[in-house]
């Protein structure tokens, strides 16, 4: 049991470094190609060259602190609410969302998107 807590604990982290490195790579891209675009004034040549060492620092960056800041996330789950409590809340958000509506607060229609958006339907 301990075993598989250390293993899904190992694979969390993993998986949290691989979503920080994508997370890094995309938005070191788009600021490098920027910064690219500004400091080589070369068309397409400036862009394609920032956007190309800025995934790659962001890559880093995002899997070190992206990464480190989802384990921090993560490690603050609350546990899974039961079905009786999933229940008590949707019945309460009703109740909430019939009042709103019966004070004029929510029209018809937002009352009928909200409802079936709570329900899933």
């Amino acid at each position: 049991m301990a075993n598989e807590t250390k293993d899904v604990a190992a694979k969390q982290k993993e998986d949290n470094e691989k979503a920080g490195s994508l997370a890094g790579v995309a938005g070191g891209a788009l600021a490098g190609a920027q910064v690219g675009t500004v400091l080589i004034p070369i068309p397409v040549v400036g862009t394609f060259t920032g956007a190309l060492v800025g995934g790659a620092l962001g890559s880093k960056v995002g899997k070190k602190y992206g990464g480190a800041l989802l384990d921090k996330l993560g490690s603050n789950k609350q546990p899974e609410a039961t079905p009786d409590e999933n229940k008590k809340d949707v019945t309460a958000e009703l109740e909430r969302l019939a009042k709103l509506h019966k004070q004029g607060i929510l029209s018809n229609e937002e009352f009928k998107a909200a409802k079936a958006s709570l329900l899933g339907l």
